[in-house]
C-alpha cells in the first residue's frame, strides 16, 4: 500500500496545477514529455550529478542555472515513425536540482560522453576561522 500512496503522491504533483508564482517552472513541466533519470554525488570538494541521455544530440542539450536551480532539459527527436514497439521516450525532458549555496555557480562544468552528462558543481573554499587574541589596553 505504501508504494501505491508513493505513486499517487507522485502523480497528483506531477498533473496539478501551478500558482502563477510558479507559472515558468510549471509550463516547463507541463511541457515535458519525460524526466531522464538522474544520480546525484556529494564529494568533498564537489557535487556530482550524472544523467542519463543515450540518443541525445550535445546540441540538443541546454543546461542552465538561475536562482539556485539547475535546469537541465532538451528533446529526443523519433527516430522512424513506423515502429513495432515502443519503450524509449521522445520528445521534449526536463530535470530541475536545487544547488546548494554552497556552490560556486561560476565554476560549474558539464561534460558529455557516450550518453552520460556529468555536471560538476565545485563548492566555494570556506576560509578557516583563525583565533586571534586581541590585547586589552
Amino acid at each position: 500500500m505504501l508504494l501505491q500512496d508513493r505513486m499517487n503522491r507522485l502523480f497528483e504533483d506531477a498533473t496539478v496545477r501551478r500558482t502563477p508564482v510558479d507559472a515558468q517552472v510549471s509550463d516547463d513541466i507541463e511541457a515535458a514529455e519525460w524526466y531522464p533519470m538522474a544520480d546525484v554525488y556529494d564529494r568533498d570538494g564537489e557535487y556530482l550529478i550524472y544523467v542519463d541521455l543515450p540518443g541525445i544530440d550535445r546540441s540538443a542539450l541546454e543546461i542552465t542555472i538561475d536562482d539556485n536551480r539547475l535546469t537541465i532539459k532538451g528533446t529526443r527527436a523519433a527516430a522512424e515513425t513506423s515502429k513495432a514497439r515502443t519503450e524509449r521516450p521522445t520528445g521534449r525532458f526536463l530535470r530541475t536540482f536545487s544547488v546548494p549555496g554552497s556552490v560556486d555557480q561560476q565554476s560549474i562544468q558539464a561534460t558529455y560522453k557516450d550518453g552520460v552528462l556529468e555536471v560538476r558543481l565545485p563548492k566555494r573554499k570556506e576560509e578557516v576561522s583563525k583565533r586571534i587574541e586581541i590585547k586589552v589596553s
